[in-house]
């Protein structure tokens, strides 16, 4: 029976390899006469090639040309074993080369066709042998009229039957030579489809021979002689596509003369020569190794070899499925899982080996991953000193370790990994590690916000007094014990941890009963309900308490019980601390405005009755609402949860700090003998306040305005002081912020003549009492002048010419910013168009607010309307903006910075110095100048600090391709400093103050712009 199967066996591979090879052979006799060309012409068309002159000066200026091939694309083109250029293709180029009398050369020393692709998009090569014509391609080639034709099919194992169409594929793993056409088409086609890229056409048909793949898709004419050539037998045509294999001839788009050549040289080509070339092709063989009639000779031999060796070749197959199978499950389940697999030289802590998922998880590719000290130089700079000095330990030590450290990921955020590793030995020695990464930033983040917690939880309940805590676990014995807990009942917390709840101080009549209770609520989520009792003190005499109880989850998930008992002694005074706690903010932990409220009126009270003094401070976050924008409502919370830590650190334990709301803070400062207490608290918030914070993987940075305002000297109701405090802050706030003010009287004047303000300003803006001035900003290079910067002035009727730093805040505040900046930039934009038509070419400065950012008022759109309706380019327009702006960095922002950029007008930094930036930000919005501001110039002198701030500043903006600007230029001195330290521009007094229009064209004669 056994013999009978093996014959039944090898009968059918026999019969499987008959009925493959006529398929081929049928196959191939209906595709081959398919690769035709794609001729147009006559037959008796002439051979002589109309070229023009300048083509024919091209040809003779180019007597070789570089010509880039598939060196394994047969029968196409191929280079044979005698390292000749051979093929379908390569007939067609040598009767190209008769025409042209030029010397073709195919380019031979590329790896792959993907590697020929490549240098095609460079421009390495002239011309392009044999490809087809898609979307991507013919961004960097021209290509000809196809002169060979096939078509792209589906070719898959035997076993796996017909399979029809592309569409059947999807979900499945599809083998293509790499860089063929049909790479770019699946994956716009059929995006579902997975491609499994190779570097031959003969490695993509080896995959699916060999179970790798589903299927092959591409050329047939190449995949069929490729099969007969490597004696594939398994494989078979079973599918058809859409895509046709139209082969051209690609040039490289910077030789259009080249292309209209070749494709006049390929019309030249007679029908008798492609018949030819096809009549030579058609006919190739490759041997399939035993031919026919030595198959029979030999027949009797092999069928003995094949009955005994059949088994074995059953047997190893069958192994080799097996561990192809179990290698495919171990890939498989290593890219499923969050782990990265890896393997490692023991010395260089070099990767030699990492899983595909590493890329998924961390961004690294794996070439990247085995670049030398690649681990080291990616873990973070804080971690780096003792993860390796850990290593080296514990590889000395020759044991199996697992540590946790951060590591900065691709997109440069720090992540937590949990490393898993196992020191393998070679002959008593380290050889080599090996382990897994397990990216656990979320658990640790986790963690950490689980100790703060129970960090947060201990200290409350700690701080309590007259409330006594004991935690216990599932076995009801004690694992916390506070000191209210210690002072009730005598026991210390030594004493208490490890003993059980009802053999410490549970009366014995109520052991039984405290026991099942504490079952039911464990087991049946029955509460134990609040009660008064009394328990044992240590020394024996019963302690009356109220007793409450609440369930908690331990970190590892199991279930604790707190118990908090309040004597009832000290009853009303655990009620108003408890009642207390109701007038707390929840997100800081701060007093509210109720609390703050009454605080405040007993703070004044005792102020009546002993004759001190209070000071009352408002605080507002300066930038708080951008951090809270761009980052989120969790940035922003844990903002103000440090705010409020800090604001803690800067006042007395006897003091106040309260939240009103939002980013509001108000500080009591009471018994106040020395003013000078007020101004350390301040500077001391100011300075605090101004450093960064840390926003988990981010940065914040703010600052603080502080109205402060005194008791009983300003009001004597609260209402009012908070009022005060209000408009002394609006006034720190108008003075640049990250400041102080006192409140005065004055300040009700200054309020009402803002309001006041405000009312002219819509008047202002209604009647166009606005006008723009014009200040030059002169090129140190060559003393040219070409630029300018608009500033506003308003031509108030009842006060004259007003400042735009007298309104400016207001307007912003109000929103007229808006249509201000509106009106100021067609103002601009005119004057800058009316130069051009007098042939003076000058760039305009505007200055913008950070609000016509934020605002969907600013149509930005609009402003290039203009500019095209005044025939402008966007380069004509310079816009300024503010440090603050570029940090903010919202959607919004972002948008109109972007749009500016790509609208060709050019951005410049306002006041570069005075605020936060970030370099990165310099470049991702492509900030064309950095102004440095006006007070780093005005001291200037060889040997001051501001003249090296000042090189400094320009070093770097050269690095960054940025030009500078200098404001404030007064003195020659500063001028000629600032030349010599490389500075491209300059402004101020020293070339004229701002002036009108009018006034600055006869200052600036067209004919002494130049000089």
């Amino acid at each position: 029976m056994c013999g009978v199967l093996k014959y039944t066996i090898a009968r059918q591979q026999l019969v499987k390899a008959v009925i493959f090879l006529s398929v081929t052979f049928i196959f191939l006799f209906l595709i081959i006469p398919s690769v035709v060309s794609a001729d147009h012409k006559p037959e008796d068309r002439s051979l002589l090639i109309d070229f023009t002159v300048e083509e024919q000066r091209w040809l003779d200026q180019h007597p070789v040309l570089k010509m880039g091939i598939d060196k394994g694309f047969e029968p196409y083109e191929w280079i044979d074993e005698q390292g000749i250029y051979t093929g379908i293709t390569a007939d067609y180029i040598a009767l190209l080369e008769q025409r042209l009398q030029v010397k073709i050369e195919p380019v031979t020393n590329k790896k792959s066709w993907g590697d020929v692709l490549k240098g095609a998009r460079s421009g390495e090569f002239d011309l392009m042998s044999c490809l087809v014509e898609t979307q991507e391609r013919k961004n960097y080639l021209l290509f000809t009229e196809p002169y060979l034709s096939s078509v792209a099919v589906i070719i898959s194992e035997q076993s796996k039957g017909y399979i029809g169409t592309l569409d059947k594929l999807r979900g499945k793993t599809v083998a293509i030579h790499k860089g063929h056409y049909t790479n770019e088409l699946l994956k716009r086609d059929f995006p579902e489809i997975t491609i499994a890229n190779t570097t031959s056409l003969a490695a993509a048909l080896k995959m699916v021979a060999e179970g790798e793949a589903v299927a092959f898709v591409g050329d047939a004419t190449a995949a069929s002689h490729m099969m007969k050539k490597l004696g594939i037998l398994n494989l078979s045509f079973s599918g058809h596509t859409p895509y046709k294999s139209e082969f051209r001839i690609g040039v490289y788009n910077q030789h259009p003369e080249l292309a209209s050549i070749i494709k006049k040289a390929l019309l030249s080509i007679t029908k008798e020569e492609r018949n030819a070339i096809y009549e030579h092709w058609r006919g190739l063989d490759v041997p399939l190794g035993i031919q026919p009639a030595e198959l029979i000779k030999y027949l009797l031999i092999i069928a003995i070899i094949v009955a005994v060796i059949l088994y074995w070749a059953l047997r190893l197959r069958r192994s080799e499925k097996a561990h192809r199978l179990s290698e495919l499950r171990f890939r498989n389940l290593v890219d499923a899982t969050d782990g990265i697999v890896w393997e490692s030289d023991v010395d260089s802590k070099c990767f030699t080996y990492v899983s595909d998922n590493a890329e998924r998880l961390l961004g690294y590719s794996t070439q990247e991953w085995l670049a030398e000290d690649f681990w080291i130089q990616h873990i973070h700079p804080d971690d780096r000193e003792w993860v390796i000095l850990h290593c080296q330990e514990q590889i000395l030590n020759q044991d199996d370790f697992v540590f946790e450290y951060r590591f900065i990921n691709k997109h440069g955020a720090t992540v937590w990994l949990r490393d898993m590793v196992s020191v393998v030995l070679s002959e008593g020695k380290p050889a080599c590690l090996r382990g897994m990464f397990l990216e656990i930033t979320e658990h640790k983040m986790a963690e950490l916000l689980i100790r703060e917690s129970e960090y947060r939880f201990r200290e409350l309940i700690e701080s309590l007094p007259a409330i006594a805590v004991q935690g216990y676990d599932e076995e009801r014995r004690i694992i916390y014990w506070n000191d209210a807990s210690a002072q009730l009942y005598g026991y210390s917390g030594q004493e208490a941890i490890g003993q059980k709840l009802e053999t410490l101080f549970i009366p014995p009549e109520m052991s039984e009963q405290v026991i099942k209770e504490h079952y039911n609520w464990l087991h049946h989520d029955q509460p134990i309900p609040a009660a008064e009792m009394e328990l044992m003190h240590k020394s024996g005499h019963r302690v009356p308490v109220f007793s409450s109880h609440v369930m908690l989850l331990s970190a590892s998930g199991s279930k604790e019980m707190y118990c908090i008992d309040i004597s009832l002694a000290e009853q009303k005074k655990a009620h108003r601390e408890l009642n207390q706690m109701a007038h707390f903010d929840p997100l800081t932990q701060l007093p509210n405005r109720r609390t703050f409220y009454d605080r405040l009126s007993l703070q004044m009270k005792k102020s009546q009755r002993d004759g001190d003094k209070i000071a009352v401070m408002l605080l507002d976050l300066d930038h708080f609402k951008e951090v809270n924008d761009t980052l989120g409502h969790d940035h922003g919370d844990l903002l103000l949860k440090l705010a409020s830590e800090r604001l803690k650190r800067c006042v007395r334990e006897t003091d106040t700090v309260a939240r009103l709301g939002g980013d509001e803070f108000t500080i009591i400062l009471g018994d106040l003998t020395d003013f000078t207490v007020i101004e350390r608290v301040a500077q001391k918030i100011l300075k605090l306040m101004g450093e960064p914070f840390n926003l988990n993987q981010d940065k914040a940075y703010i600052s603080a305005s502080i109205g402060i305002t005194i008791y009983p000297d300003d009001a004597d109701t609260i209402e009012t002081l908070l009022k005060n405090a209000d408009q002394a802050m609006y006034a720190a706030k108008s003075q640049g912020r990250n400041n102080y003010h006192y409140f005065t009287p004055v300040m009700e004047m200054a309020a009402q003549k803002r309001r006041l303000l405000v009312n002219d300003l819509r008047i202002a803006l209604a009647e166009q009492q606005f006008c723009l001035y014009y200040q030059p900003i002169i090129d140190f290079s060559d003393g040219s002048l070409h630029k300018v910067e608009a500033l506003i002035r308003w031509n108030h009727p009842g006060h004259g010419l007003v400042s735009p730093k007298d309104f400016i805040l207001a307007a912003e505040d109000t929103g007229m910013i808006v249509d201000i900046g509106n009106w100021v930039f067609s103002e601009a934009i005119q004057q800058v168009a009316k130069w051009k038509a007098n042939g003076q070419s000058i760039q305009v400065s505007i200055n913008t607010s950070p609000v016509q950012f934020r605002s969907d008022d600013c149509d930005q759109d609009n402003w290039f309307a203009q500019l095209a309706a005044m025939r402008l380019d966007g380069s004509s327009v310079a816009v300024e903006i503010t440090e603050g702006l570029l940090m903010e960095a919202s959607t919004q922002v972002r948008d109109k910075l972007l749009g500016f950029r790509d609208a060709g007008v050019e951005v410049s930094l306002d006041d570069f110095g005075t605020g936060y930036s970030s370099l990165s930000y310099l470049k991702q919005f492509d900030i064309d100048y950095l102004k440095i501001d006006q007070s780093f110039v005005r001291n200037l002198d060889p040997s001051s600090s501001d003249l090296a701030l000042c090189e400094a500043i320009i070093v770097m903006a050269h690095k960054l391709g940025i030009k500078v600007i200098a404001e404030g230029v007064e003195t020659e001195q500063q001028k000629q400093l600032l030349i010599e330290a490389g500075c491209d521009f300059g402004q101020g007094y020293l070339f004229s103050k701002p002036v009108p229009a009018a006034r600055f064209e006869q200052l600036f004669n067209p004919t002494l712009v130049n000089e």
